[in-house]
């Protein structure tokens, strides 16, 4: 009786979860592994985590679970050790929350690849700034400025958990310059999750720098909606430039080209299709990164095996990328 009271509930789970279309089980071979799905989840960590547990559920065999935003691998973590399967499935991360570098301290996640939200936000504040004040931003040719990517692992997570914190706790000084210089800009993420406190920062150090009064929105629910209320309530209290992290890149860039015809406007985290009349993109190298991920699965795989990719939204550019680069990585010789 217990044994089909179980089976009943895990078959309930599924339905649920394929009824809502968060699951999209189309398995994908690719190389020596099984891509058993893509999971998205509208940036809620609750729905990541539910996702994961269907997964879990279906394919008994899976072998590595891999998050692509920074709230996915906790979420990840937290399914499989619910299921009992630490040491079984492995997990591999993105970004740098707390919960996800105590995981590869104890050994129930491979690695993660970090960004450096930081200096998403600096550099934004500091591009914006000087291209207001005509001066040289410093840009590449291609308006394209990646900031690196790094590999944690149980090998340097440490001194790097370290750095985090001081990073965090770090203050900076408020803008010194003359008032009437003082330029207004704003950053607005994607989501509210932890790793845009990282960015803001990063705002905060370069107001201080480059005497700017700013301010930094995280939508709550993470959708193009908010995002647009946001930026036209800045444009019509004045704000002279914006850095922005889109959440629905391909519609939204009709939006964001008018914006930018009016205003210097930066792409920061994720970029907009080809063709934008944005300033410039600031962000990681998402493809790179992504392969990045795909070789830590890999690493931890040599023999191939089933693969599950987890995800906010597959509508957003940086997603879109890193998911391409974790298959290149897995289909490598």
């Amino acid at each position: 009786m217990a044994l089909g009271t179980r089976w009943l509930g895990v078959s309930a789970l599924l339905l649920v979860h394929f009824m809502m279309g968060c699951l999209r089980p189309q398995g994908e071979q690719v190389g020596q592994y099984l891509v058993v799905g893509t999971f998205t989840d509208d940036a809620q960590q609750d729905k990541c985590k539910a996702n994961a547990e269907a997964v879990l559920a279906r394919h008994p065999d899976i072998r590595c679970l891999v998050g692509l935003w920074a709230y996915n691998p906790p979420a990840l973590l937290q399914a499989v050790k619910e299921a009992g399967k630490l040491g079984q499935v492995h997990i591999v991360a993105f970004d740098e929350n707390e919960e996800t570098l105590q995981g590869i301290k104890d050994g129930h996640i491979v690695g993660t690849i970090v960004q450096d939200p930081y200096n998403f936000g600096y550099e934004s504040m500091r591009i914006l700034a000087a291209t207001l004040r005509k001066q040289d931003p410093k840009l590449p040719e291609n308006r394209i400025l990646y900031i690196p990517h790094r590999i944690i692992t149980q090998n340097n997570v440490e001194e790097f958990h370290k750095q985090l914190r001081e990073l965090k706790e770090k203050t900076s000084d408020p803008p010194a310059g003359d008032p009437k210089e003082r330029l207004f800009l704003a950053f607005i993420s994607n989501n509210p999750h932890e790793f845009w406190t990282i960015c803001e920062r990063g705002v905060q150090k370069a107001a201080g720098d480059f005497n700017i009064q700013y301010e930094f929105h995280r939508p709550a629910r993470g959708t193009p909606e908010e995002q647009r209320a946001i930026l036209e309530t800045l444009v019509t209290r004045g704000v002279q430039g914006v850095a922005i992290s889109p959440v629905d890149a391909a519609n939204q860039a009709q939006f964001f080209d008018e914006i930018a015809s009016k205003i210097p406007f930066i792409a920061a985290d994720s970029d907009l299709p080809p063709g934008s009349k944005r300033l410039c993109y600031v962000g990681t190298n998402n493809v790179e990164a992504g392969r990045a991920a795909g070789r830590l699965v890999r690493q931890v795989l040599p023999d191939g095996g089933k693969v599950a990719i987890f995800v906010g939204r597959l509508d957003v550019q940086n997603a879109v990328e890193r998911r391409r680069g974790v298959l290149e990585a897995l289909s490598e010789p």
